[in-house]
């Protein structure tokens, strides 16, 4: 068996880490936008909290899924905002110089998680610290100048903070622009799903999982509305949102730096969210090669990426080599909002799939040993906002999401053919076998405790 050597803090460290990545830095102009509030994008930040908490719960009670759409996405913004230092006199550096910057950082990724899984875990645990203590630092930064200046007319704080649910959205509710908002904050919260994966190398998982999922989310949540409380009491709003054009202001994250440390902000923040996104890509490809292992164990790719370097340190270098070379192709040939565009789609229909399994499986097995379990209707809930998740992307962005459906659907020809060779003639035993299989990579186990179960 593989040795289980991620402890309770390694686990919080993977969500917490794999969340906070670019997100918190780029999403809150969006937020705003559409909430056209503080008080309203402070709900909307935390509400996205608390769907992706449901959703961790549900994961809790099977194990599933990561993406190298993902990979791509954070690297891209690591590479921006670590060239962004050097390229102070235009608003982005050049596409070429952040390609190159995300393709060296993808390198450096793939080879501390090929080699090691014990360098990995200390990787994401230390940078999870850091990221958490930039966030902090953030909402300290604006609570020192919410004291400060909360009764100085016209400052950001006195502004924004004295009548904060003042906006149009707010004065005239729609349930359609939060629900926008809200989609806007789920992407910082992407990351919730993939401690799931590594349940085979989590110390006692029927205990450790659910406290870590919990303990991360939360530590999240609270992080990022305490940061976004940051941003308002040190800037106007239209810093944050361009009130002539309508969009959210790029890089604003460097304005906040800016205004509130000087001259040093505008070279410690862009290197703050680099560090962030570094990290976050750690562990996301710490996740996804894991991921590409199993379904490589269970016949779903070739058995040649099921390799592991040994038992004792069963780091998946295949499979992180090819996971690589897919980030790498995505990172040549998309750009950040048509890589965001293809994943968002993509993510969530297979959330739905993954979480409406689970009520599949409470049907179909519900003798079956459940080390945790939630309250029902958590995952009725998370598939029926999954659903209008989707359905507000696609009619957002057709295109993209069409092509995102496609490619998925392309894959299906294929699966089709494997199991016909496997039952020979027969393509699946069951249909809600034949469900469950295509939505999931691990199921819960008929029997299990925590010395040898390998999935919940």
């Amino acid at each position: 068996p593989i040795a289980r050597t991620l402890t309770l803090w390694g686990g919080i460290a993977i969500v917490a880490g794999t969340m906070i990545g670019s997100g918190v830095f780029a999403s809150p102009g969006a937020v705003l936008l559409h909430t056209g509030s503080v008080g309203l994008s402070l709900i909307a930040w935390a509400t996205a909290g608390l769907i992706a908490l449901c959703g961790c719960l549900c994961y809790a009670e099977l194990g599933m899924v990561t993406k190298p759409g993902s990979l791509a996405i954070i690297l891209l913004v690591c590479g921006q905002y670590a060239a962004k230092p050097f390229y102070q006199d235009r608003l982005q550096p050049p596409e070429l110089v952040s390609k190159l910057i995300a393709l060296g950082a993808l390198v450096a990724i793939t080879t501390i998680n090929a080699v090691s899984v014990a360098v990995s875990d200390r990787v994401n645990k230390w940078f999870t610290l850091f990221k958490t203590a930039a966030l902090l630092l953030i909402g300290a930064l604006g609570l020192y100048t919410l004291a400060r200046d909360l009764d100085v007319a016209g400052s950001a704080a006195n502004v924004n903070f004295h009548n904060a649910f003042r906006g149009s959205a707010a004065e005239s509710p729609s349930f359609a622009r939060f629900g926008v908002a809200t989609m806007a904050a789920l992407w910082s919260y992407d990351g919730w799903n993939n401690l799931n994966i590594v349940t085979a190398e989590l110390v006692r998982p029927s205990v450790n999982l659910p406290r870590a999922v919990l303990a991360g989310t939360v530590l999240v949540l609270l992080a990022y509305v305490f940061a976004n409380m940051g941003y308002f009491a040190v800037m106007h709003l239209n810093q944050i949102v361009d009130e002539a054009t309508g969009e959210s202001v790029q890089g604003f994250a460097t304005d906040f730096g800016a205004i509130a440390l000087g001259h040093v902000g505008l070279v410690v923040l862009p290197l703050c969210i680099a560090v962030s996104t570094f990290g976050a890509a750690n562990g996301s490809s710490f996740t996804g090669a894991r991921l590409i292992c199993e379904s490589a164990k269970n016949g779903d790719f070739p058995p040649y990426l099921a390799k592991i370097r040994s038992q004792d340190n069963p780091a998946p270098a295949r499979a992180c080599i090819f996971q690589s070379a897919i980030a790498m192709a995505m990172l040549a040939a998309g750009n950040f909002d048509s890589l965001l565009a293809y994943f968002s789609v993509a993510a969530w229909l297979f959330y739905f799939l993954a979480v409406s399994c689970l009520l599949v499986l409470r049907w179909s097995r519900p003798a079956a040993h459940r080390p945790f379990q939630v309250w029902l209707v958590v995952p009725v809930a998370f598939c029926c906002i999954a659903v209008a998740l989707v359905i507000a992307i696609v009619s957002q962005q057709p295109v993209e999401s069409a092509l995102a459906v496609l490619g998925i659907l392309s894959a299906l020809p294929v699966y089709a053919c494997r199991q016909c060779l496997r039952t020979r003639g027969y393509l699946v035993s069951a249909p809600l076998q034949g469900y469950t299989r295509v939505s999931l990579t691990d199921v819960i186990p008929a029997h299990g405790n925590d010395t040898d179960e390998t999935s919940l």
